[in-house]
């Protein structure tokens, strides 16, 4: 009896080790199945995810420069002189360097043999003939402490001031071309009196006379020569002046700046009376900001 119950309790035992065993194979099993299911849907489910991370990234990333909107040439009158003023209030307000040239040529003098005389004086108040040429080198930000001599005005044009507006672009450059309505001056002891459209667009004039004005309206010849010649009359008029621009495209710089213009003066004087006429090349280029 006591065999027969030994017996029972030895296979009762094997069988409770062969029920372990197989409970631990099924785990195993089981956690090895769950990591082969892991191992093949991970990468899988990484897939959609990378492709929504890249989406959202190339959305978010900044523009470059091939995203921009190119440049384009205006047509309207009034975007092209906003340019052009920018820009010469930009040289003028940063007090640019540049160099500038001013060349005279077709002076002809049609006076008396009297006043013929003093040719070259007459040419000298109106401001044309070789003794009114000059190049000028302007340092960046060492302009003149004489206002007058800053060589370059702010321009201030407007669409009434001009009989055309054109631009063009190449190469990130605007050319702008404008023309420039005629004018005319009067100056006289009773008298005093100027229209000049041109004296708007930037280049060298004022008051009082200077030998580096680009143009000199009648009321400042006028003041150059009354005290010597009392009862002096002097009128003066320009025509065909044209403004040609280039512009950087990108930051808004004036790069070069050429104004030509033809110029007519009457005076009379006690010695006499005549009319000269010549014409007038003014260019800047090389700017420094």
């Amino acid at each position: 009896m006591k065999k027969l119950v030994a017996l029972l309790l030895v296979l009762a035992m094997a069988f409770a080790f062969a029920a372990c065993g197989g409970n631990k194979d099924n785990g195993e099993t089981t956690t090895a199945a769950s990591e082969d299911a892991n191992a093949t849907v991970a990468p899988d489910a990484s897939e959609p995810t990378s492709d929504v991370t890249a989406a959202t990234e190339e959305s978010t990333a900044p523009e470059t420069t091939a995203n921009v909107a190119e440049l384009v040439a205006p047509t309207a009158t009034a975007d092209i002189l906003n340019i052009y003023n920018n820009a010469v209030n930009s040289a003028y307000n940063a007090r640019a360097g540049f160099k500038k040239t001013r060349s005279t040529d077709n002076e002809v003098l049609d006076a008396g043999v009297a006043l013929k005389a003093f040719k070259s004086l007459v040419y000298k108040f109106i401001g044309i003939g070789a003794e009114n040429q000059y190049s000028e080198t302007v340092t960046k930000g060492k302009w003149d402490t004489d206002t007058r001599r800053y060589y370059l005005r702010k321009s201030t044009l407007t669409a009434s001031d001009i009989t055309g507006a054109t631009c063009t672009l190449a190469n990130g450059k605007y050319t702008i071309t404008l023309n420039i309505k005629g004018g005319n001056s009067v100056g006289s002891s009773d008298k005093k009196f100027t229209n000049a459209p041109l004296d708007k667009c930037g280049i060298c004039v004022g008051n009082e006379d200077k030998g580096y004005y680009d143009h000199k309206t009648a009321e400042v010849i006028y003041d150059a020569i009354e005290g010597t010649y009392a009862g002096a009359k002097v009128e003066e008029s320009y025509n065909n002046a044209k403004v040609v621009a280039v512009i950087d495209g990108a930051t808004g710089h004036l790069e070069k700046l050429s104004v030509d213009f033809d110029i007519k003066v009457f005076i009379d004087i006690s010695i006499g009376k005549g009319t000269a006429t010549g014409s007038s090349h003014v260019r800047y280029s090389d700017f420094k900001y």
